[in-house]
């Protein structure tokens, strides 16, 4: 992504032409590329939360087969999904204490840093991952692997 810069509500990227090209990143196995649902429903509660990594999508797969891959058009599209989830009334802020622990369902928030420590404060972030053998579901109750 590099020189690029994200947006300044945190929610992707500006798309002012300065990615990188992409033969200019790392190789990239075709065989893991996923493409997911941008719903996931969340098997206990049968709430859908919207899942899309706004830095690091390049193109929208729509129903029927045909793809949204202007990627300013993209990125306008899941800023326009996403902004509303940061309105006040859905932000949690946590006034951070020593030893404090916060633990929260990834797959439903939005999550980021906001700059709540002194100058001589350093934040430690460690994240537990559950491995399932289930993949993701999606809001017609389908598993993608």
């Amino acid at each position: 992504m590099s020189p690029a810069r994200s947006r300044s509500d945190g929610l992707g990227m500006v798309s002012e032409g300065l990615e990188l090209p992409l033969d200019q990143l790392p190789p990239i196995d075709t065989n893991h590329i996923k493409i997911l649902p941008m719903c996931w429903k969340n098997p206990v509660t049968g709430k859908l939360a919207l899942q899309i990594h706004p830095s690091a999508i390049r193109a929208i797969h729509l129903p029927g087969g045909s793809k949204m891959t202007d990627l300013e058009e993209v990125r306008e599209l899941v800023h326009r999904l996403q902004r509303p989830a940061i309105a006040p009334k859905y932000v949690y802020a946590h006034d951070w204490e020593e030893g404090d622990l916060v633990l929260f369902n990834n797959q439903g928030v939005i999550h980021s840093v906001v700059g709540a420590f002194g100058p001589d404060e350093k934040r430690l972030f460690r994240q537990c991952n559950l491995a399932s053998s289930e993949g993701v579901m999606g809001p017609d109750g389908k598993l993608y692997e």
